[in-house]
Parts: structure tokens; sequence; C-alpha cells
């Protein structure tokens, strides 16, 4: 007799729940080999690099035990759930079922002119307890946080290409998602347990991007110009100015014709003292024993 259990027409399967954290590694596993979970690509275009299959692996574990917490079973938390820079995240329409399953109420309608800045989304969550608390989200709210953008074309990357926004493709949608968000963290929070709209974190991932402005580098470089090179700086020559033979030999000679003439002699002798400067030790010496012979 098989042991296999046989499934009666119009019978149903209970959700499978892991019992143990290797469980729920298995239940990954099988969903990535099915390619129900699929890896991450971090970059653009070509420079995209996919994570690796243990990453993968992973973020799955993480998104089934999270889901396991707010009550939704493994397979749908798979579909559901996503981890956006390391936080879960609920897709918007899986939210209301969270809630409906845990006694919430939960009622949406729109206000004002449709695309006009006064448009707004409502969302209004009713407790167990019959409490009731609202959130919106207006066209004017989106244009403040540089969401709006209803261009029928962008420019990525240097090329102009057609506007896959979701802002510009669903903007009700876009709305209602973000009223929810406001009114999930604000009236349920306890049956959320902390997991935010993804749209919502999509789009703040988006508004907190770095701005910081990049320092502009002009067109055109100063050219700093080149010191010429002008080679070795001479020494500047210190040697007297004077010949030394020469000079000694014109002194002798004005002594000779002034022999016997004093007042000539120390005229001589004056302009000589003018000429210190001008020859060296050496022949100073020998023209002032010319001078004394001659006095």
């Amino acid at each position: 007799m098989s042991n296999v259990t046989t499934l009666k027409a119009g019978g149903s399967l209970s959700p499978i729940m892991p019992q143990t954290i290797e469980d729920v590694y298995r239940l990954a596993t099988m969903a990535f080999k099915s390619g129900m979970l699929k890896p991450l690509k971090k970059g653009y275009g070509q420079k995209a690099v996919e994570e690796p299959p243990e990453a993968t692996l992973a973020r799955g574990t993480m998104i089934i035990m999270q889901g396991m917490e707010i009550g939704v079973p493994p397979m749908q938390s798979i579909q559901l759930l996503a981890m956006i820079n390391g936080r879960i995240t609920a897709h918007s329409e899986a939210v209301p079922g969270i809630l409906w399953a845990k006694g919430f109420k939960l009622r949406e309608w729109f206000t004002g002119t449709e695309m006009a800045d006064d448009w707004t989304a409502h969302c209004e969550i009713t407790r167990p307890t019959g409490e009731k608390i609202e959130g919106k989200f207006s066209v004017r709210d989106a244009k403040r946080a540089g969401l709006w953008d209803q261009n029928p074309t962008k420019v990525s990357f240097g090329e102009t290409k057609p506007n896959d926004s979701a802002w510009f493709r669903y903007p009700p949608r876009m709305l209602k998602a973000r009223a929810l968000g406001f009114a999930g963290k604000d009236g349920g929070a306890d049956a959320l347990k902390g997991i935010q709209i993804r749209e919502e974190a999509e789009d703040m991932d988006r508004e907190m991007r770095d701005v910081t402005p990049t320092p502009t580098i002009p067109d055109v470089v100063p050219v700093v110009p080149m010191i010429p090179d002008i080679g070795e700086i001479p020494e500047i020559d210190q040697s007297p100015k004077l010949d030394a033979e020469a000079y000694l030999a014109q002194l002798a000679e004005a002594l000779a014709v002034a022999k016997g003439q004093p007042d000539v002699i120390a005229e001589i002798a004056s302009e000589h003292e003018a000429h210190v400067s001008d020859i060296d030790e050496e022949t100073q010496a020998k023209a002032e024993a010319l001078i004394a012979r001659a006095e």
C-alpha cells in the first residue's frame, strides 16, 4: 500500500510552513532553482554584475522569515515581498491582504482634479478597535519630492529613451501606494512590523540620492609657462680689473718722472690709494714699496 497521500477532488492544501532555519533555506533554494527567486544585479547596462547565488539564497531566506512573522506564507512572501537596500518591503497590493487578515479595514478614494496639483489619494485604515487613521499623498507632494515626471521621454546615459517611470505610466496607483504607506505606518505598524511599501522604498531611494554638485572642470586648462633653460649660470669674475704688471710698470714710470718732486709723488700715492680695490694684495705690496723708495 502506498504511503503517498492522495488528493481528493475539491480538496485543498495548507501552506507549507517551515519549522527550522534549514527548512527555510531549502525552500529558498528550491525557489531559486525554479527561477521564482531571481538574483539581483548591481550597476547599470553592460557593467551590471549579478549577485552570487549564496547572496540570492540568503536574501530569499530573510524574505521568507519576515513573511512568516507577519502571517504571509513562504510562496506568497517570495512573490510579494522584496529586499531594497537591506530592508524587507511589500508590494502595495500585498499590504491590504495582510491588514484584512488581522481584522483591519481599508477605504481608498481620490479628491481634487485629475493630474492637477490638488489631485490627492486618500487611504483610511480602521483598526480592529474601531480607530480610524488616514494617510494621503497628492501630486503636489510628489512634485515636492521630485517624483512627478510626466515627460514622455527621458535622457539616460546620454540617450533619449521613452519614460518608463511608474509615476509616468501609473500615476493613480503610485499616489495610492504612497497614501497606503503613510496610513500603514501610522495605523498598522503592529500588523506590518516595520515592513515598508515597496513603491515607497524605491521612491525614497531616489529621493535620498546624493545631490552634491560635481565641481566643474574648465574645458581649457591654463598653461603654466615653462621656465627657459638658460644653462649653467656663469660665475662672476672677481679677479682684479687692472693688469698687475702693466699697473706696476706705469707706476714705476710715473714715480721716475716725479723723482725729487714730493708733491707730485704725493699725488701719485693718493691716486694709487684710489685703485687699491682693483689690485690684489701682492701687487699692492709691490706698488707701496715703489712709492716708499721714491719718497
